[in-house]
């Protein structure tokens, strides 16, 4: 975050202005999820424990359902009502940090019904015992999203640093599933 809060800083204030705004309302979604994927981990440290591995696939595919009902509402209501978001969160808006902001949101919630899936295939990893495929995942996603800001940055400007949230976030979303497929939570049953 300190990267790229260094990175925004550049873009001059009505950017700073925007982007504080939109990561709040982006952090109040992602903190729904991630409470999503911490209530899986639980689940699957106890069902494991109790010798009923079984139901933790069960669990992953509701908790999976639920989280791509939640984010979906979050998405229709960032994607389509960004600006009434951004407003509530910026007193006095300027229309370049109220576009900012709008951008953002625009960019980055199409992908939370991606990221949802990955913080929910995190919670089973880590409620395994599989952490290091977990920070495996989750470390690709954050080098690759602050590399990419920077990269993106040049060509596109602020634009190419809301795109490297999506980017990042869908290849943590692989590795995460990748991982869950290929059974390492079982293997530490």
């Amino acid at each position: 975050n300190l990267f790229i809060q260094n990175l925004i800083n550049s873009f001059g204030t009505s950017v700073v202005a925007g982007y504080s705004a939109a990561i709040k309302v982006n952090t109040f979604g992602i903190t729904t999820f991630t409470t999503l994927g911490n209530a899986i981990s639980t689940y699957t440290a106890q069902n494991i424990g109790a010798g009923l591995d079984n139901r933790v696939k069960e669990g992953h595919k509701a908790d999976s359902i639920i989280g791509l009902a939640v984010s979906f509402v979050f998405f229709i209501v960032c994607f389509f009502e960004g600006d009434l978001l951004i407003n509530a969160f910026i007193k006095e808006s300027s229309p370049e940090a109220l576009a900012t902001g709008v951008q953002f949101l625009r960019i980055v919630a199409p992908f939370y019904m991606i990221i949802v899936f990955k913080l929910i295939t995190d919670g089973v990893l880590r409620g395994s015992g599989a952490v290091k495929c977990f920070m495996i995942a989750t470390f690709s996603d954050l080098i690759i999203r602050v590399g990419l800001a920077y990269i993106l940055s040049v060509p596109y400007g602020v634009t190419g640093v809301w795109m490297s949230w999506p980017i990042g976030w869908t290849v943590g979303t692989v590795l995460s599933v990748g991982f869950y497929a290929k059974g390492v939570w079982k293997s530490k049953v």
